[in-house]
């Protein structure tokens, strides 16, 4: 029986965690991201920690306010480029299988569930599929699908027991212990408690029988 509050939840927590990690040049996405965060301080059927909510909500609202230029700057020195070395990678490959490549081992199984899902393309043009931005948006994509229709049940549980789970914490502490702003560090420990949660979701619901 599927919870329709506790699903359409899940999805605008993987929603907002993507926009949080998707460049803060896209004023798009800032400004999506902008109109949903507040909407986290709502959430009652998720069991999530609610300090780990209030301080992603709280340090994004005061990064807009005080820190745009500053976002910018970390999220480049964060995810695309830093001398001497790149602190976080964004791809599964880097945090699932310690390959310092993309498209690794885990790639065709990747692509085969955004095909599945009907997408031709990832958004996001010039990101690789595997960048954990694109990934929390599938798995947002998948859970909303899977109201309407129950084949998107299985494709979410494979995209999440095979895939984001395999990154989430071992990339979200990387995060917490590198990033300078409070955004970054929030977006950390709201990914970790997210991945958390699933586990313990999927762990009592098993939808590809």
């Amino acid at each position: 029986m599927i919870n329709d509050t506790l699903f359409r939840e899940r999805a605008l927590v993987y929603k907002v965690l993507s926009l949080a990690l998707f460049t803060p040049s896209d004023w798009e996405a800032q400004g999506e991201l902008r109109n949903l965060a507040p909407s986290l301080s709502d959430l009652s059927a998720i069991p999530l920690d609610k300090s780990a909510v209030e301080y992603f909500v709280r340090s994004w609202e005061k990064a807009w306010v005080e820190a745009q230029d500053a976002l910018r700057v970390e999220y480049t020195r964060l995810f695309v480029n830093d001398y001497p070395e790149l602190k976080c990678p964004p791809f599964e490959t880097y945090w699932a299988t310690g390959q310092r490549a993309i498209y690794g081992s885990g790639y065709e199984s990747l692509l085969q569930l955004y095909r599945a899902a009907g997408l031709d393309r990832a958004p996001g043009v010039g990101l690789p599929l595997e960048h954990v931005a694109l990934e929390l948006e599938l798995m947002h994509f998948l859970i909303l699908s899977s109201l309407s229709s129950p084949r998107f049940l299985c494709l979410q549980e494979k995209l999440f027991t095979e895939h984001v789970s395999k990154w989430a914490l071992p990339y979200s502490l990387c995060l917490e212990e590198n990033a300078l702003l409070d955004a970054y560090k929030a977006t950390a420990r709201l990914l970790r408690e997210l991945a958390r949660v699933e586990e313990e979701f999927f762990a009592e619901h098993t939808f590809c029988g």
